[in-house]
């Protein structure tokens, strides 16, 4: 098992916005799991970039390789058609980067809410983030 840390933040400010990231920034969160490979995925998008949680779905799944899904007919879901992935839950997270913390809470009224239990250990193994303090659910 692999635990993968997806930011969007420097695609949409540096890329799309074309400015530096903000030191402070927020938006919503998805966690998916590959069955196969049992790899995780944290996967964050700034909220300009994301209205819903389906938007983050969509995107990472047509970056990694891809994978076949459709929208519903409100646009504020997206369906998988591979059975090996799911999307496990979302929430909201917000970056601080001068006081080196990252809050992950909520839940996404689509997916639902996420599993948080590990997610400080694992986020603690992702390069820059070891010094950072992460706060799950208020914890």
């Amino acid at each position: 098992m692999c635990f993968h840390f997806v930011d969007y933040s420097s695609t949409y400010f540096n890329t799309i916005a074309k400015e530096p990231p903000p030191k402070k920034r927020s938006g919503k969160f998805v966690q998916i799991i590959n069955h196969s490979t049992d790899d995780e995925y944290l996967v964050l998008s700034p909220k300009e970039l994301s209205v819903y949680h389906a938007n983050i779905v969509e995107r990472f799944f047509s970056l990694n390789g891809n994978i076949p899904g459709s929208y519903n007919a409100k646009k504020d879901y997206f369906n998988i058609y591979d059975p090996d992935w799911e999307v496990i839950g979302g929430g909201l997270w917000v970056t601080d980067e001068e006081n080196k913390t990252i809050t992950l809470n909520g839940e996404s009224k689509m997916y639902g809410k996420f599993d948080g239990s590990g997610l400080k250990k694992k986020i603690a193994t992702v390069d820059g983030m070891a010094l950072y303090a992460v706060i799950v659910n208020g914890k």
